[in-house]
Formats: C-alpha cells, sequence, structure tokens
C-alpha cells in the first residue's frame, strides 16, 4: 500500500517520469502505470471456483464410500482414535526394559540372537540360494 502511494507521489505531484520512478523503485513501468490508473489500491478477490466434475460425480463418490465403509477400519476412514496409543510404552510389544530394543512387531526368534559389534554374519541369499559372509568394514 505505502509503495503505490510512494509511486503516485513521484510521478503525479514530483512529475518523473514513469521510467525513472519504476527504476528507483525496482518494479516494472507497467506496475507504475497500473498503479497510476487506479485511485485507491483495493484488493481483489474472487469467488470460490467452479467444480464441475466433483459436481458431476459428488453422488456417486458419497455412495462408493458408504458401501465401503463396513470393508475400511475406522483409522482408513480417518474417523478412528484422535490420538493413537504412544509407540514404545508400556506393554508394547517388542520393547522390554531390561533388555536390547526390536522393531515394533519383531520378537526374538531362537537361534538368532543379537550378536556383538564388530563380529562376521553369514547366512544364504534368498535369490541363489548361496552361502554368503558378511564381514564389518570389508571391501
Amino acid at each position: 500500500m505505502d509503495q503505490v502511494h510512494v509511486i503516485r507521489h513521484k510521478v503525479l505531484v514530483e512529475e518523473q517520469s514513469i521510467r525513472r520512478v519504476a527504476r528507483e523503485m525496482g518494479v516494472s513501468h507497467n506496475t507504475v502505470r497500473k498503479y497510476l490508473q487506479v485511485g485507491e489500491p483495493a484488493r481483489q478477490e474472487s469467488g470460490p471456483r467452479k467444480r464441475p466434475v466433483l459436481e458431476a460425480v459428488a453422488a456417486r463418490i458419497d455412495q462408493l464410500l458408504e458401501e465401503w465403509k463396513p470393508r475400511t477400519t475406522p483409522k482408513q476412514r480417518g474417523d478412528g482414535d484422535a490420538d493413537p496409543p504412544a509407540v514404545g510404552g508400556e506393554g508394547t510389544p517388542g520393547r522390554s526394559d531390561d533388555g536390547p530394543q526390536l522393531p515394533v512387531g519383531e520378537t526374538p526368534r531362537e537361534g538368532r540372537g543379537l550378536r556383538p559389534a564388530g563380529s562376521e554374519r553369514s547366512g544364504s541369499s534368498p535369490f541363489t540360494g548361496k552361502s554368503i559372509s558378511f564381514l564389518p568394514n570389508s571391501t
């Protein structure tokens, strides 16, 4: 708003050229011309834009949502619990306060313990079935 008044003052009162004012103010000369044509700057607000496609299919979308309501859970529909339980809280699977932390939902398997850092790991490739070995910091 202030810039409009400054530009109008420089051109109309001080009689500076449009190009000179544009150069000094760092705006386009077309912007200066526009500010000179408008007496008092006002915000132009448009109404909501038209949505012809949505208007044409809104009834069908609502119908499909109602049909699928029994097939989805409240969480999938977005109307589940507002505050989900905290991850890692008391009674959370895969977490105990006295042992190593495991990913949620994963439990220790027999023969698969946690190995000390830097130890060799080996197994078989799920793609080829060949035995593979992983050494730490090997190139």
